[in-house]
Parts: structure tokens; C-alpha cells; sequence
């Protein structure tokens, strides 16, 4: 992967996403209050990196600074390690242990879900391709 250049406008770009994806996550962990929350948004942030990451490996109609704003800056900031590794610190250290293996796995899953959408979404475009 060709590393990203510092420049004012890819800046502004993360940023702007930041933005969002910080906006995002605080306003979906309000709304889900549940003890998952955290896995929760994890879970979507990851499947949707997921489907970013193999879109641009398989299709390439997401443009670089699209990638860059919504990989970087919105999903950088919606997604929360932080937060994670909080909880799992104020909890009894089985639960901690229970806590952090299943975020581990299911963000896993996530991603590789993510990525099996955009291969089913290949297959169904070379079987109407191979129809044509």
C-alpha cells in the first residue's frame, strides 16, 4: 500500500470524517445502552472496514480519498479501541477475559463478513456479466 501523503486537503479529509465518525459513535452509543454498546458499534465499524478494505481490492470504485476520509477519519474515529480496553479493565478479570475474547472474534467475523458481502456482490456481477 502506497503510504498516504500529510497534505493540508488529505488532512481535512480525515478530519472531516473524524468529525462524523466521533458524532456517530457518541450518538449511537447514547442510543443503544446496553452493555454492548461498545461491541456493538465495533461489530459495524469493522464489518464496514471489512467491506472498504476488499471493495478496493476487488472493485476499485471507491476512490483513494473517499477510502481515506470514511477508512481513516469516520470509521478511524466511530470504532473505539479506547473504550474497549477501558471496560475490560474495570471488569472482574473473567468477565474482562470473556469481554475482550469476544470482541476479538466477533470483530473478526465482522470483517470477514464485510468482506464476504463484496465477494457475493462479485459473483452476482460476473454471472450477469457471463449473461450478456
Amino acid at each position: 500500500m502506497t503510504p498516504i501523503k500529510p497534505g493540508i486537503n488529505n488532512l481535512l479529509n480525515i478530519g472531516t470524517g473524524g468529525f462524523f465518525g466521533a458524532i456517530s459513535r457518541f450518538l449511537l452509543s447514547n442510543t443503544i445502552v446496553t452493555p454492548f454498546d461498545t461491541l456493538t458499534v465495533n461489530m459495524l465499524g469493522s464489518f464496514a472496514l471489512g467491506m472498504l478494505m476488499y471493495e478496493t481490492e476487488f472493485f476499485g470504485y471507491v476512490s483513494p480519498r473517499v477510502r481515506m476520509g470514511f477508512g481513516i477519519g469516520f470509521l478511524g474515529s466511530f470504532t473505539t479501541f479506547s473504550t474497549f480496553a477501558i471496560q475490560s479493565y474495570q471488569m472482574v478479570p473473567a468477565l474482562a477475559i470473556m469481554n475482550i475474547a469476544t470482541n476479538v472474534v466477533l470483530t473478526l467475523i465482522a470483517v470477514l463478513s464485510g468482506r464476504g458481502v463484496i465477494i457475493l456482490l462479485i459473483r452476482i456481477k460476473e454471472r450477469r456479466m457471463a449473461k450478456l
